[in-house]
């Protein structure tokens, strides 16, 4: 199944194309990832993960490997990998391709192609409707979770010498947790907050 979500950064783009090198960071943005600690990388440059979900009883945790492609010139790259749920004896394998662009505004839009398949018995959850609405979601989070921490650009009132760049003049972001939250993501909850948000849109 192929997805194509879009979303818009307030940072230069540079600061956003700087925060695509940072893999720890990408996964930290994405609810119910994390790295996981407890296994090895299966080659050099792939990185182990963990995606942990949850819809209604059903609890799954993929453990696999993935990988990080970027290509400098054009802005954009890739995170493919593939992962299992022993639990459930379930498979998913996909590609992210994104491409980091200058807005008008003087931020940055992200586009992301997503390219998955799902084997086994949690593939009876990925009707296209459903994956599509889950899909918005985790990009609206995803997206959140990275403005929050990029630099923060600097207040109108703050005085800067003129000629900075946007990250010697953007003020520091927020510390990372010393510890992060890697239970996993409400899949049930997404939904609902995919729905309410397509009835209110329809009511207005």
């Amino acid at each position: 199944m192929q997805l194509e979500q879009s979303f818009h950064i307030a940072a230069s783009t540079d600061v956003v194309w700087k925060a695509f090198h940072d893999i720890e960071l990408l996964v930290d943005c994405l609810p119910g990832a994390s790295i996981n600690t407890a296994a090895t990388a299966s080659e050099e440059g792939a990185i182990p993960l963990l995606f942990k979900v949850k819809l209604g009883p059903i609890a799954a945790g993929f453990s696999g490997q993935g990988r990080l492609n970027l290509d400098e010139a054009s802005n954009s790259g890739a995170i493919v990998g593939t992962a299992v749920d022993a639990r459930s004896n379930s498979r998913v394998k996909g590609e992210a391709h994104f491409l980091v662009t200058a807005a008008p505004d003087g931020g940055t839009n992200v586009q992301v192609k997503v390219d998955h398949t799902i084997t086994g018995s949690l593939a009876q959850f990925s009707r296209e409707g459903i994956v599509r609405a889950l899909a918005e979601q985790l990009t609206k989070q995803f997206a959140e979770n990275l403005q929050a921490r990029l630099p923060q650009p600097a207040a109108a009132g703050d005085v800067h010498g003129s000629g900075v760049s946007d990250m010697a003049s953007a003020r520091p972001a927020a510390p990372r947790a010393a510890q992060r939250d890697t239970s996993s993501i409400d899949l049930w909850t997404l939904l609902k907050a995919w729905l309410s948000g397509l009835f209110s849109s329809r009511r207005n």
